[in-house]
C-alpha cells in the first residue's frame, strides 16, 4: 500500500512492501540553498547499497504498521529538511526488532527499530536519534565504517573455511555481537553537534538528544545487572558512551537557546498516540521469551533453559548466556535424512564426536559431545516437521562442562511441540498508553506490566521517571502488557 501527501512543498512517499523496502522518504526541495557537502551526499545517494536487504532480513524485516510508519516518516522529514543536506534522498526504515538501535549507511539509508521507539518518551527524542544518524550520512562517516565492516565479514568467512565444518561455524558464531564497526570518537561528536543543530532548526527541543542518552544509560545499567555481565543496549554497541557526551550535547543546546521564554517542543502526545498498541519485544513469528522459557506460537514448540541462563532472541537463532562463559544456541535447519545421519554426516562433518546417543525420543533426537582444546560442546538434533530439524549447540569451558551438562540434557529432553490450542493462547507483548487518574500510584501501573523482569524499574525507565518521582494526574504513561484490549 502506498500513501503520498504534500508537506511543506516536499513530497513524502511512505511505502509498505512486506519484508522488502520499508518506508522511503524522498525529499526534493523547491527553495532550499545548496549545502556545502551537497555533491558528496548526492554521490552517496546514487549508490544502491547492497547490504540494505541484508540488514532488513537480519533485523526481522520491516515493521509494517501504517500509524508508526507515518509518524516516523513525518518527523524524519522535518529533520532531513533541517539537516546540512536537505536536498538529498533519505531512505528511513522502521525495523521489526525489539533491539534499541538506530544506524545509517552511505546512500542515505537510515534505520530505526521499534524497540527504540518504545524506549523514547517523545517525538523530540526520536528526532534527536534520527538527526544524529542523518548527520553521519551527510558527513560521509559511513564510508570508512563500511570498509571496516566488510573486512570483519571476510575474516569470519576465512575462519569458517579453515575449520571446514558447518557446526564449527555455528560454534564460532556463539557470542558474536555483529560486524558493524564503530564510528570514531571525533565522528560521534560531530554527529552529536550536527544532530542537535538540526533538531533545533526543526523546532524540536535541542536538549532531547541528551535526555535520550540518559535513558539509554539507565537501560544499559539495568541490562548489565540482569544479565550478570556487561551487556549494553545495541545502540551503545556502535555509539561509544563517553562520559561527557550528554553534557556536551546540552552545552550545544545552551548555545542555541538564547531566549529564556523559548518553549520546548517535545511532541509527547503525538509520540504516545503513534506507539499505543505497538508490538513490544519479540514478534510472534520470532517466538517469545518468558523468563526461562522460549515459546514459538507459529512453529508451535517450547523449551526451557537452566535458571542461571539468560535467553536472548534474534532473527537467526535463540541464544542463552550462562555462567562461566557458557552459551546455548538454538536454530532450525533443512534436513531430509535421519537425525543421526544429519548430525554425523552433514552438520558435524569432519569433527570428532563422542558419546553419540539418543535424546528426547519423542522427536527422534540424537546428541553427541565435541571437545576442543579448551571448550566442550553438546550437540543436539531433534526432528521437526518434514524436511526440517531443530538444533542445539550447548557450549562451555571444558573445566565447567560437567557441572552444566545435566542442565543441557534437561533442556533438550524437555523440548516439546505445542498443540494448536496451546499455541493459540500465547499473546505478544504490546505498548499500552494509559491516563493517570487522581489517586493512581506507580504501583497501580506496575501491577499491569507483563513479560518483563523487575517491572517497577522498567516502568520508570520506560516513562522517564526518577527513582522516587511521583505520577502527575492527567498525564499519560506507557506500560507493557499482553492484553488484547486497546
Amino acid at each position: 500500500m502506498i500513501m503520498s501527501k504534500i508537506m511543506n512543498n516536499r513530497r513524502i512517499f511512505v511505502t509498505f512492501l512486506p519484508r522488502l523496502l520499508g518506508l522511503i522518504i524522498s525529499i526534493s526541495s523547491l527553495t532550499a540553498c545548496a549545502p556545502v557537502n551537497q555533491a558528496s551526499a548526492q554521490k552517496q545517494n546514487s549508490i544502491n547499497h547492497p547490504d540494505h536487504k541484508k540488514i532488513i532480513r537480519a533485523f526481522g524485516g520491516v515493521y509494517e504498521d501504517f500509524k508508526v510508519g507515518s509518524y516516523v516518516a513525518g518527523l524524519s522529514l522535518k529533520i532531513a529538511k533541517s539537516s546540512d543536506d536537505p536536498e538529498s534522498t533519505y531512505r528511513v526504515t522502521v525495523l521489526d526488532s525489539p533491539q534499541v538501535n538506530a544506524f545509517a549507511m552511505p546512500g542515505g539509508y537510515t534505520y530505526v527499530t521499534r524497540g527504540l521507539l518504545a524506549l523514547a518518551n517523545n517525538e523530540a527524542e526520536v528526532a534527536a536519534v534520527m538527526g544524529h544518524e542523518i548527520a553521519h550520512v551527510t558527513a560521509a562517516h559511513g564510508n570508512e565504517r563500511q570498509r571496516t565492516s566488510i573486512g570483519a565479514a571476510v575474516l569470519a568467512t576465512v575462519l569458517g573455511n579453515v575449520l571446514n565444518s558447518r557446526v564449527a561455524n555455528q560454534i564460532i558464531d556463539i557470542g558474536a555481537t555483529g560486524l558493524m564497526a564503530s564510528y570514531s570518537r571525533k565522528q560521534e561528536y560531530e554527529a552529536d553537534r550536527l544532530g542537535v543543530q538540526s533538531l533545533y532548526r526543526a523546532g524540536y527541543d535541542p536538549y532531547a538528544g541528551g535526555d535520550f542518552l540518559a535513558a539509554m544509560g539507565r537501560l544499559s545499567e539495568r541490562e548489565a545487572r540482569l544479565s550478570g555481565g556487561n551487556r549494553v543496549p545495541d545502540w551503545f554497541a556502535t555509539h561509544p558512551d563517553t562520559g561527557d557526551r550528554v553534557s556536551k550535547a546540552h552545552k550545544i543546546a545552551d548555545g542555541l537557546v538564547t531566549n529564556s521564554n523559548w518553549r520546548r517542543n517535545h511532541g509527547r502526545a503525538a509520540h504516545l498516540a503513534a506507539i499505543d498498541g505497538m508490538l513490544y519485544g519479540d514478534a510472534p513469528d520470532e517466538g517469545f521469551i518468558r523468563g526461562q522459557d522460549f515459546l514459538h506460537p507459529v512453529l508451535r514448540f517450547r523449551f526451557s533453559v537452566p535458571d542461571n541462563f539468560k535467553l536472548i532472541n534474534s532473527s537467526q537463532a535463540v541464544y542463552a548466556k550462562g555462567p562461566e562463559g557458557a552459551v546455548i544456541k538454538f536454530d532450525v535447519a533443512d534436513a531430509d535424512q535421519s537425525t543421526q545421519s544429519y548430525l554425523t554426516d552433514i552438520w558435524a562433518e569432519g569433527l570428532r564426536l563422542k558419546n553419540i546417543s539418543e535424546i528426547n525420543s519423542n522427536l527422534d533426537g540424537v546428541t553427541a559431545i565435541h571437545e576442543q582444546s579448551d571448550k566442550t560442546s553438546r550437540l543436539v538434533v531433534l526432528r521437526a516437521e518434514q524436511g526440517k530439524v531443530y538444533r542445539f549447540v550447548m557450549q562451555s569451558p571444558s573445566s565447567a562442562f560437567e557441572g552444566l551438562d545435566d542442565g543441557f540434557v534437561t533442556t533438550a529432553d524437555g523440548f516439546k511441540k505445542l498443540t494448536i490450542a496451546e499455541a493459540g493462547k500465547l499473546r505478544p507483548l504490546k505498548i499500552k498508553v494509559l491516563t493517570v487518574r487522581e489517586d493512581d500510584r506507580v504501583q497501580d501501573f506496575v501491577k499491569q506490566m507483563k513479560g518483563v523482569e523487575a517491572p517497577a524499574e522498567m516502568f520508570r525507565i520506560l516513562n522517564g521517571l526518577g527513582a522516587a518521582e511521583a505520577l502527575v494526574a492527567g498525564t499519560k504513561v506507557k506500560i507493557i502488557t499482553d492484553s488484547q484490549v486497546f
